[in-house]
């Protein structure tokens, strides 16, 4: 989103339709048809189910499917490692009202043994979504027949950099029609910005993966070793000039155990999406975009970008029990080049004013619960 190309005034909650009247959207400096009816739209982007026994999760696509649906969202993305999801019988079944939709996708799972860090495996995850055919990951060559690889080194390649694998595959998810998302890049500490920084944008950005081993906060080991958040890797792209969008994700794998926190249940992370309709070529085109921002539990009321300003007014969280407002407590800070704080401020609303020398402006906000949101850079100097 680039300073002055739309303005808008969201009203948000699971599904709210907004009325803008005279707006004019730019794409490549022409002018379109006016805006007349948007909608927003709560979504996931990474989801696993059990489509054989032998697969990682432990809920079938359409028991997932109809937990989603159930559950206040209004799209899900089925993301099975090496499998794509058949989502026609899923939709005919569970979306027929036009209330829900499910998208097909594929987690690329992606590892390499990497000869210039020190050996050992790293993970490369790329989530495809809105693929027409599965993508399979680079895997070493073990002759013609190989039977199924058992061990690390039978998956993973060696003597091919992590940034040449995230190449190849986010073209191979693009060719087939799909938006790529890099996925967990501190899951096993495997991403460096030197990683992400040739791959050619837009693509989105797992900046909150529900997932509980992600290290979505960075850390330091007893060595010394620091590894920047995935918030920070985000920063660093924008700042690099890159146009990444940052998104929430649940990674859900464990549909029975909500009494674990530990397992990788869903409702931990989502996005919300500005699109005209719920069909997925408006979804994919609204991610593409950057139309949404992410959450792990905080509801923007309103949002309006402008020329100007960034307007945010936050929707108070209710009482688990009595529906009334709580007493949380809301932090939101305005964020630039190099992740620099632009302003802090406190409440449920909060105004930036552009001065006009800003490579980009975006929004974090957290609540003293630890409820956490995050909008989408607004771009300044002709991004």
């Amino acid at each position: 989103m680039k300073y002055g190309e739309h303005s808008w005034v969201p009203r948000v909650g699971h599904v709210i339709v907004m009325v803008v009247a005279g707006i004019v959207c730019r794409a490549h400096g022409a002018p379109a048809a006016p805006i007349e009816a948007l909608h927003w739209y709560k979504g996931n982007t990474h989801t696993h189910t059990r489509f054989v026994p032998e697969s990682d999760a432990d809920g079938a696509p359409e028991f997932v499917a109809a937990w989603y649906r159930d559950h206040g969202y209004q799209f899900v993305v089925i993301t099975d490692h090496e499998h794509l999801t058949d989502v026609g019988p899923l939709n005919a079944k569970l979306a027929h009202d036009g209330k829900f939709l499910i998208i097909s996708g594929q987690e690329i799972t992606q590892e390499v043994i990497d000869n210039q860090k020190p050996p050992r495996v790293y993970e490369a995850h790329v989530n495809g979504i809105n693929i027409s055919r599965l993508i399979t990951p680079i895997m070493p060559d073990r002759g013609p027949n190989p039977p199924p690889p058992q061990t690390v080194e039978e998956f993973a390649p060696r003597g091919i950099s992590i940034s040449d694998l995230y190449k190849r595959n986010m073209a191979e998810v693009t060719s087939a029609g799909g938006l790529p998302q890099v996925n967990h890049p501190n899951l096993g500490w495997s991403i460096t910005p030197k990683d992400l920084l040739p791959l050619p944008t837009p693509y989105l950005f797992e900046v909150w993966n529900g997932y509980p081993f992600s290290n979505n906060l960075g850390g330091r080991d007893g060595t010394g070793h620091v590894a920047p958040s995935a918030e920070s890797l985000w920063d660093e792209l924008l700042s690099h000039g890159k146009t990444v969008w940052g998104v929430g994700s649940d990674d859900a794998h464990a549909y029975y155990q909500f009494d674990n926190p530990e397992t990788p249940h869903p409702g931990k992370a989502w996005v919300v999406v500005r699109a005209p309709a719920l069909t997925a070529a408006n979804i994919v085109k609204a991610l593409r975009e950057g139309q949404f921002y992410a959450s792990t539990g905080i509801v923007l009321e309103t949002y309006a970008a402008t020329s100007k300003s960034i307007e945010i007014k936050i929707q108070p969280v209710q009482e688990w029990s009595s529906g009334e407002s709580s007493t949380t407590r809301y932090t939101t800070r305005f964020i630039g080049q190099n992740g620099t704080v632009l302003s802090e401020q406190f409440g449920l609303t909060a105004l930036y004013r552009f001065e006009g020398t800003e490579p980009y402006v975006r929004a974090a906000i957290i609540d003293s619960d630890g409820r956490r949101a995050w909008t989408q850079p607004v771009f300044g100097g002709g991004r």
